[in-house]
């Protein structure tokens, strides 16, 4: 079939089925808890890393696997010399700053157009302008043909995503403008808006508006959706982390979702009601999920006993290839998240010794990147390195990653 009809893309929003709410209402108000969970500068902090743990997780999902340290090498600009290996630092770190782009628009009250086409081809736009010249090479299907793309730009040619034949790239405006008018969050509340925010997904991975690019394109336009439709805490729980942990089942939702109208009873669009209904459960069961995951490690004494284990593992010399820290440490290290940052002559109060030894840890705290801070009078603020990741927040990276 071809589609070129904004009409063969109905229906836009799932079946408002009880369950349905309920499991969308239950993440609008988990999610709502999430936000207190810790101090607003330890929250921001975390936030940073978190994009960080974003662009690990859909590199994945498209399946190209980048090392955690390999991306906060990237971050620093130190590079591998390896060209492979060098190409996928550099699409987490597009990724990492594009999320962090959308997070300074909505910081500073911008009312971000999230399902305008001037948006989404911003997003590939300022994604793809900062990866390798490689990745804007398009091999067509069945063919040597090399495309090359232009980031920012709409397809200007039909394309086939295995099963899938995406809407022909004359009727694109079209569909992009019903997609803006249908979906646009300043029309939706409610229930409503938080359903828009699932099927909206799948809807523009299946209208395949670019070349290439579209399925980052997508978790990123969700992304800046969620956060338009005030979900508050978004930035401390990851949507990508769930769908690379359920990669196939994501991926087949997403293909039955892309099915015709089965029958009179499902629906009475072109594609089928009932998969975009299991497409939508799925997608908030998974966000369920991941909410779940960070009320766990947020949970402020359970994070605060972790954060002490380090410091005692630390005190013991138990990490290989990590110096010892004073015993007395895990009380700085501890209070600076509690806090979010405290002043440096508070260090002497913690640890209850001379003040040149308080210089001294806080020199070495600062050189190891456990805290940070502005200038050498400024407070000391929590900071997460990447070597205590696994120790403060275990099961955010798959197990042996870092």
């Amino acid at each position: 079939m071809m589609f070129d009809r904004p009409s063969h893309m109905e229906p836009l929003f799932p079946k408002a089925t009880k369950p349905l709410v309920d499991l969308a209402m239950e993440v609008f108000r988990l999610e709502a808890e999430l936000g207190g969970l810790v101090h607003p500068l330890t929250r921001k902090e975390i936030a940073r890393l978190l994009r960080h743990i974003n662009s690990y997780y859909s590199n994945r999902i498209e399946g190209e696997h980048t090392n955690p340290v390999d991306i906060e090498r990237a971050v620093r600009k130190e590079y591998s010399k390896d060209d492979e290996k060098k190409g996928l630092q550099k699409l987490s770190v597009a990724h990492i700053e594009v999320q962090k782009l959308i997070d300074y628009r909505f910081e500073n009250g911008e009312k971000v157009p999230v399902c305008s086409s001037e948006f989404l081809c911003w997003i590939h736009r300022e994604f793809y302008s900062r990866v390798p010249d490689s990745f804007l090479k398009i091999r067509k299907k069945d063919s040597d043909e090399i495309i090359e793309m232009v980031p920012g730009e709409i397809r200007t040619q039909n394309v086939e995503v295995g099963e899938h034949v995406a809407p022909v790239h004359s009727a694109l405006e079209a569909f992009l403008t019903h997609f803006e008018k249908k979906y646009d969050p300043e029309k939706l509340s409610g229930h409503t808006l938080l359903l828009a925010a699932a099927a909206s997904h799948h809807r523009l991975v299946w209208i395949h508006p670019f070349l290439d690019g579209n399925g980052r394109v997508s978790r990123l336009f969700t992304y800046a959706y969620l956060r338009r439709a005030n979900i508050e805490s978004y930035g401390l729980w990851t949507l990508s982390r769930g769908l690379a942990r359920k990669d196939e089942e994501y991926r087949n939702y997403l293909a039955s979702a892309d099915s015709p109208r089965r029958g009179d009873l499902d629906g009475r669009g072109n594609l089928s009601e009932k998969a975009l209904n299991s497409f939508c459960s799925f997608f908030f069961e998974t966000a369920l999920d991941q909410i779940h995951f960070m009320k766990k490690l947020l949970n402020l004494e359970d994070l605060r006993d972790r954060i002490m284990a380090y410091g005692n593992l630390r005190a013991q010399g138990s990490i290989p290839g990590e110096s010892t820290l004073r015993p007395e440490t895990k009380y700085v290290l501890a209070e600076v998240m509690m806090r979010g940052k405290i002043e440096r002559g508070e260090v002497q109060r913690l640890i209850g010794m001379a003040e040149r030894t308080a210089r001294d840890l806080t020199k070495q705290l600062l050189e190891e990147e456990l805290v940070r801070s502005d200038s050498h009078r400024s407070p000391l603020y929590f900071n997460i390195p990447p070597k205590v990741v696994g120790y403060y927040f275990p099961e955010l990276y798959p197990a042996g990653s870092i």
